[in-house]
């Protein structure tokens, strides 16, 4: 592990951890997880005072995704006990939070590749509890791609007839379930909102990597929701964040079919950000990028296809 920086901050007691009065030393990369992903959790079912009690407990980075995990355990029990008395809703609804701590938990915590695989592992059981449960319900789906089975869920407003449907893409460093609450928007609106992850992302970075040209894994996708019977594969948007807004302009620049598109909080090309990016979140882009180079080397290569296909 490289050598972390630290800084000293204010401390304050934990339940059941007390911390000695006066100021303790942070792990600079709790200070950055803080510092640019706040907003993030608070957006995604944890409450602030959860947030509060989480980072009293957390005094070193290394305990992140256990304390985290056990959070979600105590959700996911709640959910059990409320679907064992026949409260459907409570139960689906803490599912889900559940489901959504595994994955702070797990949230670019890739060095300790048996806590990460764990914490995702115990989100996807988690989410398939919730599935039928939350309104609408998910439907859990699967798509076949070189190899892999890029999942997914569709969530289709009740009473819609044939909607049409946005399909939603997550970030480098996120999952399909961070994008339940924008797909919770989406459906009320009266559209079908699929979401899925692709290589390298969730479970699937344990056998893959992010490609250079994700948007051909994203067409499969797209071939699976235009196949549907219920759905207006004519009226399909594709829309995602961070990285996934760059999968989604690329794929939208070379699939007729996209039409519409949108991003939130992306950019034209990751290129030149590694060496920029600090030691929370560099060795979770080490494992699931592509190789130093490809991604520039890939739009060299296809800015030609790209071009021709915005004419």
């Amino acid at each position: 592990m490289p050598w972390i920086r630290t800084r000293t901050v204010t401390g304050t007691a934990a339940p059941g951890r007390p911390v000695p009065e006066g100021r303790r030393t942070m792990d600079e990369r709790l200070v950055s997880m803080y510092r640019r992903f706040t907003w993030r959790i608070l957006s995604n079912y944890v409450t602030p005072w959860e947030f509060e009690q989480l980072k009293n407990e957390i005094t070193d980075y290394e305990q992140w995704c256990a304390a985290w995990s056990r959070h979600a355990a105590r959700h996911v029990e709640r959910g059990d006990a409320a679907r064992a008395a026949g409260r459907r809703l409570t139960a689906g609804d803490a599912y889900l939070r559940g489901a959504l701590a595994y994955h702070w938990a797990s949230f670019v915590f890739t060095h300790d590749q048996a806590q990460f695989r764990t914490a995702l592992e115990a989100m996807g059981d988690a989410w398939a509890k919730a599935a039928p449960l939350v309104a609408p319900p998910m439907e859990l789906l699967a798509v076949r791609f070189d190899g892999l089975a890029l999942p997914g869920y569709l969530r289709v407003p009740d009473q819609a007839g044939r909607p049409p449907v946005v399909l939603l893409l997550p970030g480098a460093d996120s999952a399909k379930e961070e994008l339940y609450n924008l797909a919770d928007h989406i459906v009320a609106r009266g559209l079908a909102a699929a979401v899925f992850d692709g290589p390298g992302q969730g479970l699937l970075s344990f056998d893959s990597k992010l490609r250079p040209d994700q948007e051909v894994a994203i067409q499969a996708i797209i071939d699976a929701l235009a196949a549907r019977p219920d759905l207006d594969g004519a009226r399909l948007a594709v829309g995602g964040i961070s990285y996934g807004g760059m999968f989604a302009i690329r794929t939208a620049a070379v699939d007729d079919r996209v039409r519409a598109v949108f991003a939130v909080s992306t950019w034209y090309t990751p290129v030149g950000r590694f060496a920029a990016m600090d030691n929370l979140t560099r060795p979770a882009r080490r494992g699931s990028g592509p190789r130093p180079g490809a991604a520039a080397a890939a739009l060299r290569r296809e800015r030609p296809r790209l071009t021709a296909g915005a004419r």
